[in-house]
């Protein structure tokens, strides 16, 4: 018998049992939670600072067993990834529970923008520290930006950041789109999938294609890929001896640390972070817009449902805006017109806006853009303490 989860009944909002953390605001802060300079962090972050150069950082061991080629070869193919900026080692934070909101944003620009003020806005945008997470559209597409926050609140995000370019002649409107639930992200099932945590995904459609386009990775360089995202436990995913030989501290502890934020509180995601941008790909952008009558237990079951189809390499369930999902897959290698019959088989979608990205800014606060030697700079920004009205 199907669940109504009506108020003042005992299913009233049960439907926010089947997550790991129950959809419930922006920027709460749940008792217990590891701070980002714990020791927790040690192993991520002495990888992170390593791997460029030192690939013996992951293991090797293990993703010999599940790749089938030697050590050695595995080393340089991973060194070789990295040089030519295919690939990054970045790491997930479910900031939501760790006092911060996760605020995106559309921009769209009017159709008679200049390039002048087009390049401006997208100089802005690539150099701002504070943009976590930024996508540039091509032209023509029904809207122009779709960047991220993450902020302690929400007047922080419009005064210090929306005010200084929102009033500028050539954009039309700002849609914030407060993220409900983080479900997918470069290919990895996130902290509010409703299943598969930390999966890699990619349909057989896409991988198939995106062999025969280019030559810069083969089917072994994404497996080598697909073992360390898909490597279970995060304790299979670095060599925790070579990490002690480089940094001096006990490989058991910093093993069972990560393992304890990463497996059992589900708070961080060390992940593989595919360039796309870099292998000339563009990613299609779809917004989502659900009728305002559409109960929020069923948005979030078509959201769950859309996640069950592998080709979307990005899905952010919104709240309190104008779009409810931000879904994109790959042009040229997905078939769209499939995805996008998908999304209108819903009744309950009144409006798709769509656009092509061909450049990403940052992802998840780390550079992408290798002009001056940038690539992978990372900078975290916190606004707590600070309100930026009064700026």
């Amino acid at each position: 018998m199907e669940k109504h989860y009506k108020i003042g009944t005992d299913q009233q909002q049960a439907y926010l049992r089947d997550y790991n953390i129950a959809p419930k605001g922006y920027g709460f802060l749940e008792p217990g939670l590891v701070a980002k300079d714990s020791k927790n962090f040690a192993s991520f972050n002495i990888a992170k600072s390593f791997y460029q150069v030192y690939p013996e950082v992951f293991n090797l061991t293990y993703i010999s067993e599940k790749v089938g080629l030697s050590k050695e070869e595995i080393s340089k193919r991973i060194k070789r990834m990295y040089d030519e900026r295919l690939f990054m080692l970045v790491s997930n934070s479910y900031v939501g529970i760790m006092g911060f909101g996760l605020y995106y944003w559309i921009v769209k620009l009017k159709e008679d923008t200049t390039k002048e003020e087009r390049e401006e806005l997208t100089k802005r945008f690539q150099e701002n520290d504070q943009v976590c997470t930024g996508y540039m559209m091509e032209e023509g597409g029904e809207f122009d930006y779709f960047n991220g926050n993450h902020m302690r609140n929400l007047d922080n995000l419009i005064y210090g950041v929306l005010d200084k370019f929102r009033t500028k002649r050539c954009v039309e409107y700002v849609h914030i789109l407060p993220i409900r639930r983080l479900v997918r992200e470069s290919h990895v099932n996130m902290f509010d999938c409703k299943e598969d945590y930390r999966k890699y995904v990619w349909s057989e459609e896409q991988l198939n294609n995106l062999l025969k386009i280019q030559n810069k990775m083969d089917e072994y360089d994404f497996k080598i890929i697909d073992a360390i995202n898909n490597c279970g436990s995060v304790a299979n995913m670095f060599d925790y001896d070579v990490l002690a030989k480089l940094s001096g501290l006990d490989a058991k502890e910093m093993k069972d640390d990560i393992v304890d934020i990463v497996d059992h509180q589900k708070t961080i995601i060390p992940m593989i972070y595919f360039n796309y941008a870099a292998l000339g790909l563009k990613l299609h952008f779809f917004a989502v817009s659900l009728f305002e009558n559409t109960p929020t237990y069923r948005a979030e079951q078509i959201c769950d449902e859309l996640a069950k189809d592998p080709s979307f390499e990005n899905i952010f369930d919104c709240a309190d805006g104008h779009h409810n999902f931000i879904l994109s897959a790959y042009d040229g290698i997905t078939d769209l017109d499939r995805i996008r019959k998908k999304i209108l088989s819903y009744g309950e979608v009144i409006e798709v806006l769509e656009a092509n990205s061909p450049r990403q800014f940052r992802r998840r606060t780390c550079r992408l853009d290798d002009e001056n030697g940038l690539y992978e700079e990372c900078i975290f920004t916190d606004d707590v303490l600070l309100d930026r009205s009064k700026e």
